[in-house]
Formats: structure tokens, sequence, C-alpha cells
């Protein structure tokens, strides 16, 4: 719908083709990804599968980073559990404090002929 106002039109209710929307989403999704990836969810009516093959990657750097947090919490609550390293390191600290550990140093020379 158009209108004229003066010189100039005023145009109305005019949507983009579904042809177009599909190369901006196309374009976008190879330039700017994650952009690409909300116009693919909002604009496209493509196959399940295909949206999701699409966002796969995004969905992968997202778990990569979680599995290396879990592992560290978990490595960090069974060394905060097991009372014997907190006691081995309180025993070496209070001892170096006395003054009775000694650190021996013992070089090693080795001969080539």
């Amino acid at each position: 719908m158009t209108k004229k106002l003066g010189d100039f039109q005023i145009v109305q209710n005019e949507e983009l083709s579904y042809d177009t929307k599909t190369l901006i989403t196309v374009i976008t999704l190879v330039t700017v990804y994650p952009v690409g990836l909300i116009l693919m969810f909002i604009w496209m009516k493509w196959n399940k599968w295909l949206k999701i093959l699409i966002a796969f990657p995004v969905v992968l750097m997202a778990l990569i980073p979680l599995t290396i947090l879990m592992l560290i919490i978990m490595v960090g609550v069974r060394i905060f559990n097991n009372r014997d390293n907190f006691d081995s390191f309180n025993t070496y600290r209070d001892e170096m404090k006395r003054g009775r550990m000694e650190i021996i140093v013992s070089p090693t020379v080795k001969y080539i002929k």
C-alpha cells in the first residue's frame, strides 16, 4: 500500500519476500553467525533437524567450558574432602616454621668422554 504525500511516496505494510529473508539469513550465518542464528529461528521455516545442525557449534562451544568447569569442581571437591592432603600440608608448614625441615639438594655431575 502506498500513499502519496506531496512529492514523497510512503510505503506501508510491505514485508520482505521469503527468498530475500533466506538470502539475508544465509549471509548473516556466514558472516555474523550469532545474528544469523537469531534470524534463522525467527524468520525461517526450515526443518528442525537443519536448524539444530546449524546451531550445533554454539551448543558445542557452550558444553566444552561447562564440562571443564564441572571437572574442576569435581577435582576440587575430592581434594577438599580428602583430609590427609590438608593434614600433610599443615605438618610441612609447621615444620618449616620451626626450622626443623631442611631442603637437601644433591647435584648430579655427568662425565662426558
